[in-house]
């Protein structure tokens, strides 16, 4: 079911309206009913004493005062008194009973008891005057006072949500443009959104969008230059290959058609390294700022795995691969992605360095593990190995790759708070590719 803003506000405030309607009806019933109640027993009170003036020297009122005629009668169940002497009735309101409503006790006395609010006044001469009224007409009386203030209210509920609903929709029309303007918009539209009004709680809605897209736009032109790029050396790769399929077809010579398969071999050996670099680079992108942490590695068991695998490598061109690292040492890695990162620099450092000793150190600098690739070159300047992160940027054209290894080692250092520099050549120090990463407690 569909989350509706609008009805839940509308539902909202019904209720809020007519729960505080209720509220305020009952507690406009109970004052209204403590007031009058005290109001009414002072009155009772007051009258049985008045009443109690007119019987004096033993001799009751005259009951033919106190009869009420066929208007008056209407009002007899009401207000109802009670003459009492010796325990004998004297004299009583018309149709009573002929017991005592209240007790007949020395004092005066207040009783509330079979629906009737009743005073009883003892006076001289074992008489007693009882005053009564009855529990309904008090009801009755505060029912017909609280409907009166309440009936206002009620009767413009219905008006009430009517400017509720008109001012629910007018504020939230600002989310309808909103969603408006997005509809209207092409697919290829992803400039910020700059029309409409600006609205306070709308604003974080728009920043967020305007960030979605402009991340959107960025990463489409990286994915189309990626393309172009990737088009352009395939193309390349490709009539390569051609090229030498149709000389071994057309070469009569054994050693020239041999030499030519040859070439083709390492031009499919190349094609098949840049088609990984490819797909590396393709599952790197899409997870950008979104790795999973918390797995380790064992810098140690990595670096040694992976100058075994590349030992073939260094012998093709004149490399001595070492290991100057004993102890195991962690980082806040996976095993799989520091792997690629050593392999990849290995890799550039046999096939650019000048043959002589590649070796990989690695030692614990604070909160962060410092592995170097060390090797007999010259080392890359700065403004180089910046230039060599950019994708398809190779330092000779004519060595085997793709110019992807140090866009795919950033990529991933980038992805586990990593970073990698490079220092040249000095008297004190070799040409080394220097990787930092967070370090890891070791494993128990």
């Amino acid at each position: 079911m569909t989350f509706s803003i609008r009805r839940f506000l509308v539902a909202a405030i019904l209720m809020v309206i007519i729960g505080g309607g209720l509220l305020l009806a009952f507690l406009t019933y109970r004052t209204i009913y403590h007031e009058l109640d005290e109001q009414y027993d002072a009155e009772l009170v007051q009258s049985a004493h008045l009443l109690a003036g007119f019987w004096q020297d033993g001799h009751p009122p005259e009951a033919s005062l106190s009869v009420l005629d066929n208007q008056e009668s209407r009002y007899l169940r009401y207000f109802i008194y009670q003459l009492w002497q010796d325990g004998e009735l004297v004299s009583a309101s018309e149709g009573f009973p002929d017991t005592p409503l209240v007790a007949l006790n020395d004092q005066p006395h207040y009783e509330e008891a079979r629906g009737w609010h009743a005073y009883s006044l003892p006076l001289s001469n074992r008489r007693w005057l009882i005053l009564a009224e009855s529990d309904y007409a008090r009801h009755s009386m505060v029912k017909n006072v609280a409907g009166s203030l309440l009936a206002p209210y009620l009767i413009s509920v219905p008006f009430i949500m009517l400017l509720v609903w008109m001012a629910i929709r007018l504020g939230l029309s600002p989310l309808s443009d909103l969603v408006s303007s997005l509809s209207r918009r092409s697919p290829d539209n992803l400039k910020p959104l700059t029309d409409g009004r600006r609205v306070r709680e709308l604003e974080p809605v728009k920043n967020a969008i305007n960030e979605l897209l402009q991340r959107l736009e960025a990463g489409i032109d990286r994915e189309k230059r990626f393309t172009a790029d990737a088009a352009h050396e395939l193309r390349t790769l490709l009539m390569v290959l051609r090229l030498h399929a149709d000389n071994a077809l057309s070469l009569s010579d054994p050693r020239q058609r041999d030499e030519s398969l040859q070439k083709l071999q390492e031009a499919v050996g190349r094609a098949e390294r840049m088609l990984e670099q490819l797909l590396v680079l393709a599952r790197l992108d899409p997870a950008r700022g979104t790795p999973e942490h918390g797995a380790r590695a064992d810098i140690l068991r990595v670096a040694r795995d992976t100058l075994a695998s590349l030992v073939p490598l260094g012998d093709r061109f004149k490399q001595q691969l070492e290991l100057r690292l004993e102890a195991p040492l962690w980082a806040d890695i996976p095993e799989e992605a520091l792997q690629l990162v050593l392999r990849n620099l290995v890799d550039n450092a046999c096939r650019y360095a000048t043959p002589g000793v590649i070796s990989v150190d690695a030692e614990l600098r604070g909160d962060q593990v410092c592995i170097e690739v060390s090797d007999s070159g010259e080392g890359l300047d700065e403004e180089q190995w910046q230039r060599y992160f950019e994708r398809f940027s190779r330092g000779q054209s004519d060595t085997e790759g793709a110019g992807l290894g140090l866009s795919i080692v950033n990529g991933v250092l980038s992805l586990y708070g990593g970073s990698l520099t490079y220092r040249k050549r000095c008297a004190q120090s070799p040409a080394a590719a220097i990787v930092l990463l967070p370090a890891a407690h070791q494993e128990v």
